[in-house]
């Protein structure tokens, strides 16, 4: 019996006045209407009831337990989870989940580099990420760069989520979708005190407060760490502020608050190092004068209505206002731009001689989001639909200066140390609409879930140095189906297919037919999986996923000797297998103590899928694009595997391997290192971490976690030059709870 029809619709990637893309959507809305109403029509009528409705506005999956009607895969990291395997960082915790690679870049995780299926891990731009169901990014349609991600130290647990059901979370629908959920609010007063600290100049403290007094519940998080970089001279500095308010004026209606402030100082920039430095030292940094500043308010406001026991209505406003200032003597590996000529600007050494760059970026995000959750049995078939729209809109500043009394100088001039202008004053201005529905249709062993959604976005483009003005319109909808069917004990089969989608977003370069700033054209994708989620005795859970994505006009990261620009680079291909396995022995053998194994392996094949000649890298690299070639950093296995013992009186110990093969960093393929440590692949790697965890008492807690044990020297990533991998760590502290 075949679980899902699969059409593939063609439309207009790319219109403008012509409105040929808003006949697209048209038409492609009537399509996923039919696929509706089929469904509906053809069904026959059974006794089971949904779920209770949960509210996808917070939630993307909810608890582990609810996976069996997501039509696609997904994984749960759960507080229990996270206690136990005390991550340093969320990129630590992602790492557990096949199909995501995460490229190191610093100690505390907040350059956040991650790909899902082979995708750009650069800033994970192609990953939509979610806070309490709210995206995060510095602006999710016209700049996708992730450079605030929530603490895991107030964080309850991380939803990931692949395959048709990430359509209702858009923008970004191609990869996956992350959702970092916040811990309910307590209804009696209490609290936690948490301290760590390490070597490499580590600490963290936590201050947790929360209560409910009458119907209104309040909690406050307060977090600050400190830590030494993988360089020599780098230092991060984080303060965190969260606070949460719950307010139910009945049983029907309630308004949920948020806000909070993060604060982040890393003295480090964006330059990598030359090959030769790395072998003499993988800790080398004569760059000890940049500076990186984040500073980001944001608010939420989401307002609940149970308008029956089958139905509720809420509205989500969201909002961040987000400042970062790169401050740096060199953008790359290669050279340092701001120095006096008869200065060698290709060795660093001479970087207190030079001057730097500033490049303060200012945004503002704000959106709201009304959604309808109703359980209902039309047509004779019970079912869950979930429609809302959004408004989304966002202003983005881009300017860069330069310093030329010396690396620290904060000056705001024009003209740099040789007589270039170096000014740039770039504005960005977007208003995008969406429009989502989604079905569920309770069949039985059978959930079906057909959805479509619906994206619109303006964009302007300004070079405020001039008042050149470029505008694009788009418009795309993206439907999608999916299936999961739970007629064996404790195994669910799952598949699905859906459009993807991601927006385009903006280089460093200025367009030569339009003055502004250079922007590509969006992504499109097909994206299929199938699957199974399974627990065939108890103590035995696995997971395997069959995944292919084909993407009509990628975009990638083209590092050429004047700049870094994207380009569209043709039609790729994701394909491969995800596997995931637990094993805990006091379920399936009765033990006292709990012997406990996860694994898990990702396949990946990602490969160009079309010849690009005229895609050719700058005078450095004059070859075109060739089929066949291996997308960059899309390693072909990644493994990582944990295993470990529960004690009856309170000790949990876990030791952990993390393993990737071989990547090559640009669409070429090159594979000799060259000069400036850009060029050539990335040898495979494994490093090991270990964590133990106490329950003294009741209320009393401390904790033990190392990462890179055996301090294993490898490159993480090329991108602007060799950047290092975690070195060795360990730290440890106490939480007390009251």
């Amino acid at each position: 019996m075949s679980l899902i029809s699969i059409i593939k619709i063609e439309s207009n990637q790319n219109a403008t006045g012509s409105g040929q893309g808003q006949v697209a959507t048209f038409r492609m809305s009537l399509m996923t209407v039919a696929v509706l109403v089929a469904v509906n029509a053809n069904a026959a009528k059974v006794d089971d009831r949904p779920p209770t409705l949960e509210l996808p506005s917070i939630e993307i999956i909810g608890q582990a337990s609810q996976l069996e009607h997501i039509p696609g895969s997904g994984s749960v990291f759960d507080k229990t989870v996270i206690e136990r395997q005390g991550p340093l960082s969320s990129k630590d915790a992602l790492r557990t989940v096949p199909g995501i690679n995460i490229i190191d870049e610093d100690v505390l995780g907040r350059r956040f580099n991650l790909g899902i299926r082979g995708l750009d891990p650069r800033r994970g731009v192609r990953t939509q990420v979610l806070e309490d169901g709210v995206p995060t990014q510095l602006a999710p349609y016209s700049d996708p760069s992730n450079h605030y991600i929530p603490s895991m130290l107030r964080i309850d647990r991380i939803e990931i989520l692949k395959g048709s059901g990430q359509l209702i979370y858009g923008p970004q629908t191609i990869g996956g979708a992350i959702n970092y959920v916040s811990p309910a609010i307590p209804e009696e007063f209490g609290g936690s005190i948490r301290g760590a600290g390490g070597n490499n100049g580590y600490y963290d403290a936590h201050v947790n407060l929360g209560g409910t007094i009458d119907n209104v519940g309040l909690a406050l998080d307060y977090i600050r760490q400190e830590a030494d970089g993988n360089r020599q001279g780098q230092k991060q500095f984080l303060d965190d502020l969260a606070v949460r308010s719950l307010i139910k004026f009945n049983d029907r209606h309630r308004l949920l608050l948020k806000a909070t402030y993060t604060y982040e100082e890393a003295r480090m920039g964006e330059a990598g190092m030359k090959r030769d430095d790395f072998i003499n030292n993988p800790r080398t940094n004569f760059l000890v004068n940049d500076v990186f500043e984040v500073e980001r308010y944001s608010g939420q406001a989401l307002y609940e209505f149970d308008v029956s026991d089958d139905a509720r209505f809420s509205t989500n406003i969201y909002g961040h206002y987000m400042s970062r200032e790169s401050i740096r003597q060199a953008s790359d590996s290669e050279s340092m731009p701001n120095c006096k000529p008869g200065i060698d600007r290709d060795d660093f050494r001479n970087a207190p001689l030079c001057g730097n760059e500033q490049r303060p970026r200012n945004y503002g995000v704000f959106g709201i989001e009304p959604r309808f959750v109703f359980n209902h049995d039309f047509f004779g078939v019970n079912s869950e639909t979930a429609v809302g729209v959004r408004g989304h809109f966002e202003w983005a500043e881009r300017k860069r200066f330069v310093g030329n009394a010396g690396p620290t100088d904060r000056t705001r001039g024009l003209i740099d140390l040789r007589g270039r202008d170096r000014h740039q004053d770039n504005s960005i201005d977007t208003q995008a609409f969406s429009f989502f529905a989604q079905n569920k249709f309770f069949l039985g062993d059978f959930t079906v879930t057909p959805g479509v959604r619906v994206e619109y976005f303006h964009m302007e483009n300004t070079n405020n140095k001039n008042s050149l003005t470029a505008s694009q319109d788009y418009a795309e909808a993206l439907p999608g189906i999916g299936a999961t069917y739970n007629g064996f004990n404790n195994i669910t089969l799952f598949a699905g297919v859906h459009r993807g989608f991601a927006p385009p977003r903006p280089d460093e370069t200025l367009s030569p037919t339009t003055g502004t700033l250079n922007i590509v054209d969006p992504e499109t994708s097909l994206n299929y999986e199938v699957g199974m989620r399974a627990q065939p005795i108890p103590g035995v859970n696995t997971e395997i996923t069959w995944f292919r994505i084909d993407i009509d006009d990628q975009i990638l990261r083209l590092s050429s000797t004047d700049a870094n620009q994207n380009a569209n680079a043709g039609e790729t291909v994701h394909q491969g297998l995800e596997t995931a396995f637990r094993l805990d022995s006091d379920q399936l053998f009765g033990t006292s103590y709990n012997y406990y194994l996860t694994a898990s392996y990702t396949f990946l094949d990602a490969f160009f899928d079309s010849n690009l000649p005229n895609a050719v890298d700058g005078d450095d690299n004059p070859t075109p694009i060739r089929r066949g070639n291996v997308l960059p950093y899309a390693p072909a296995h990644v493994v990582n595997a944990n295993v470990g013992v529960e004690t009856p009186w309170g000790l949990d110990v876990r030791f952990g391997l993390h393993s990737v093969s071989r990547q090559f960093v640009d669409p070429h393929n090159t594979r000799e290192v060259d000069d400036t440590g850009r060029e050539g692949t990335i040898p495979g790697y494994t490093t090991f971490s270990a964590s133990a965890n106490y329950h003294v008492t009741k209320n009393f807690d401390v904790f033990m976690n190392a990462y890179n044990l055996s301090s294993k020297k490898y490159v993480a990533s090329r991108v602007d030059g060799i950047h290092p991998g975690q070195q060795f760590q360990i730290m440890g502290g106490a939480r007390i709870s009251f």
